[in-house]
């Protein structure tokens, strides 16, 4: 586990002391790479996860994460298009069948967390004057899809 350092990390990562769970301080602390995982998963996901290995999906899903990679390098993240791969790689680690947060959201009839995820990327993005047509469009089309199951 990564916190950052200062502030009560040695306090935090003391209470793990034991447990099997290494915990590290990074002066590199952002939440791009856990939002990557989740950026092209939950909005191409209206079907299950094994969707990715279709090559049409999987370049989308490269695509709209190198837009992000873009947003995340001008706020500053050390990250890059190695992540942009192993992300993907994490994708087609899932089992086939499985689903996302943001599906199984929507299956059940709740508001989606677009703005939480998508969102973050296009706002960011225009903070920085960096174009992101994927995240805009899909942003749009979450939305709309959002208030038809409200």
């Amino acid at each position: 586990m990564l916190v950052p350092e200062g502030g009560l990390a040695d306090r935090f990562a003391a209470l793990f002391d034991g447990s099997g769970i290494d915990v590290h301080t990074t002066g590199d602390f952002t939440a791009w790479r856990k939002l990557l995982s989740n950026l092209a998963a939950n909005p191409l996901t209206e079907r299950r996860v094994d969707v990715f290995t279709e090559p049409d999906m999987a370049r989308l899903a490269s695509e709209v994460l190198s837009e992000a990679v873009a947003v995340a390098r001008a706020e500053g993240a050390e990250i890059g298009e190695r992540d942009v791969r192993k992300t993907l790689d994490l994708y087609a680690m899932n089992p086939a069948g499985g689903g996302t947060s943001m599906l199984y959201d929507r299956l059940a009839g709740r508001p989606l967390e677009h703005e939480h995820i998508t969102g973050v990327v296009v706002r960011a993005g225009k903070r920085h004057g960096i174009p992101t047509p994927l995240n805009t469009a899909l942003l749009t089309l979450l939305r709309a899809l959002d208030q038809s199951i409200r």
